[in-house]
């Protein structure tokens, strides 16, 4: 440590949120299209917010403390007049300040994350999540969903440039969305499966693959038209059959949706052979998940075969595997 870094006199607030994955409709999103996104309880994000007596302008951006194979700690200083450089939670911390309390001092944010960062499961946005939360906590403020996923937004683009709102939204869902034209909407899940969910092993790159999607569908128009509509199309199915517990179905759904982002070069070859194993291992289907070009790739699997696909999938070279209870209630 320096000797500019004091330590925190004392804890101000506390905030939490989790991880995510998306069932389908990544990048579409962004093209007006619906996406359907699953909290996944297990990735948890803490915040605490400390007082502190370094100054924001010292230090505008999130520091890494530590990081391993299952957590990372990371910690900033800002204020409300505070420009992060990069880092979406600093710019919703200062977002949430400026609309409480502008004049406040400089505070302290420490986050623990469990969740990976590029691997397409909503690492920033639920840092973000948990750090306005921080803040709310600290002036006893009861944050409504509307004001809390507007704060994450602004860090979410601060972290991703153009960004749809779909990891925001799942950053703080307690259960399955729909995300359409900007609202999320709650599903009741019906469906007795498990997403088991790995990771390729390589960190994906949200911008490089936007670039590529756009690249795709700027090319021809008359192929975007029908990239688009098919991916409506497969999230109006894929909502009706969540509901109404039809898994092979669904399974079939997220096997053609991984077609279209095939097409749209955000999948790769170790992304494609991964996908294959969990589908020979007993998956219903299987797709990426995320931003694509690296990260993690999630397998609709009957709970009763989710320990082999897993198994098969590390056996394949997957860096580590979640299970996700497509009824889980992150409460």
């Amino acid at each position: 440590m320096t000797s500019t870094d004091t330590a925190p006199e004392r804890v101000l607030g506390t905030g939490h949120a989790h991880g995510k994955v998306i069932l389908l409709g990544e990048h579409t999103v962004v093209y007006g299209m619906p996406a359907i996104a699953f909290p996944v309880a297990e990735l948890k994000v803490d915040a605490v917010l400390h007082t502190s007596s370094v100054s924001a302008l010292m230090q505008p951006s999130a520091i890494p403390v530590s990081r391993s194979a299952e957590a990372s700690e990371s910690r900033f200083v800002c204020n409300a007049d505070t420009i992060p450089a990069g880092s979406g939670a600093a710019a919703a911390t200062a977002a949430a300040l400026r609309r409480w309390d502008p004049l406040a001092d400089s505070v302290e944010v420490r986050i623990r994350s469990d969740v990976p960062s590029a691997r397409g499961l909503g690492s920033s946005a639920a840092a973000a999540a948990a750090a306005v939360r921080a803040v709310a906590d600290r002036y006893g403020i009861p944050l409504d969903e509307r004001t809390l996923y507007s704060l994450v937004q602004v860090g979410e683009k601060v972290a991703h440039g153009r960004a749809s709102g779909v990891d925001a939204a799942a950053a703080i869902a307690r259960g399955p969305i729909r995300f359409d034209a900007g609202i999320a909407r709650p599903i009741r899940s019906a469906v007795d499966a498990v997403l088991v969910v790995a990771d390729s092993g390589a960190a994906g790159s949200t911008r490089a693959a936007v670039d590529s999607v756009r690249a795709v569908l700027g090319e021809d128009h008359a192929n975007a038209r029908r990239i688009l509509t098919s991916a409506r199309r497969l999230a109006d199915a894929a909502t009706a059959e969540l509901e109404t517990g039809r898994m092979s179905a669904l399974g079939l759904r997220l096997n053609a949706f991984q077609g279209l982002l095939r097409e749209l070069n955000v999948s790769t070859p170790q992304l494609d052979r991964l996908i294959d194993v969990a589908l020979r291992a007993g998956a219903l289907g299987a797709k990426l998940t995320g931003g694509g070009l690296g990260g993690c790739l999630i397998a609709l699997t009957e709970p009763r075969r989710a320990s082999t696909v897993r198994e098969a999938l590390v056996a394949a070279g997957a860096a580590r595997t979640w299970t996700v209870p497509m009824t889980q209630d992150c409460r």
